[in-house]
């Protein structure tokens, strides 16, 4: 049973979930979703089409496109119901109540990060069946979701810090990640979806390495604690 604060306030726990529910109730009663679900069947139509077209592919290509997925879906759930939130002053009603403002962005995390890995993780493994008729290694999938927290956390921490176009720059830094992540230089050990890529390990039976996740959680963990820093700070 969650305690509760004196005088009948819910605990921060409890807030928390309370706050994830009514996030996921939202989102399924908009189009975020299903517009979100057309993105994530991208690795399918490209599998699809390699596949028609009898070309010869490689599951790393197919897990580049998954990889691009990235700079898409969490920016459409999480930088777009934050931003939304602070640019229309949900917030302040939030906030006006006796629960903690960390509360209201773990809240959306918590409801939120769930279905941004499930989009992306289920997108790889439809396409990865659909051109090789197989299942995905588990390294590839624990890769993406891992991928997929980080982005948030990134996509998170823009939002905060500028919520009225927080999508679409999350989009442009993450497209910008890709990138330097194609690097053959040192920069793209900052780049999440190399780190995606390096803790797949696709095509190698080796484990993967103990610093493309420290490399990742440094990234991902600054990009939080703005988000945490910030939504302290803003003002109602």
């Amino acid at each position: 049973m969650t305690r509760e604060h004196a005088g009948g306030v819910p605990g921060s726990p409890s807030t928390v979930w309370t706050l994830a529910g009514a996030r996921r109730k939202r989102l399924g009663r908009g189009k975020a979703l299903w517009i979100a679900v057309l993105f994530a069947a991208l690795p399918v139509v490209y599998a699809s089409i390699v596949r028609s077209r009898h070309m010869s592919d490689s599951a790393s290509d197919l897990f580049n496109v998954s990889t691009l997925l990235l700079a898409i879906v969490p920016a459409m759930f999480i930088s777009s119901s934050i931003g939304e939130e602070i640019e229309e002053r949900t917030s302040t009603y939030l906030w006006s109540r006796p629960i903690a403002r960390w509360a209201v962005l773990v809240g959306k995390l918590v409801a939120l990060v769930p279905i941004v890995i499930a989009l992306v993780v289920g997108g790889w493994y439809a396409g990865l069946r659909t051109e090789q008729a197989s299942a995905p290694l588990v390294s590839s999938c624990l890769a993406l979701a891992v991928g997929c927290v980080a982005a948030s956390l990134i996509a998170a921490g823009i939002a905060t810090v500028v919520p009225k176009h927080g999508m679409s720059l999350t989009i442009g830094y993450m497209l910008v990640d890709v990138f330097i992540g194609a690097l053959p230089f040192s920069l793209r050990e900052l780049s999440i979806t190399h780190q995606t890529g390096v803790i797949a390990r696709l095509g190698s039976e080796l484990p993967p390495t103990s610093s493309a996740m420290i490399a990742m959680a440094i990234v991902a963990g600054i990009w939080g604690v703005v988000a945490f820093v910030r939504i302290q700070r803003l003002e109602t």
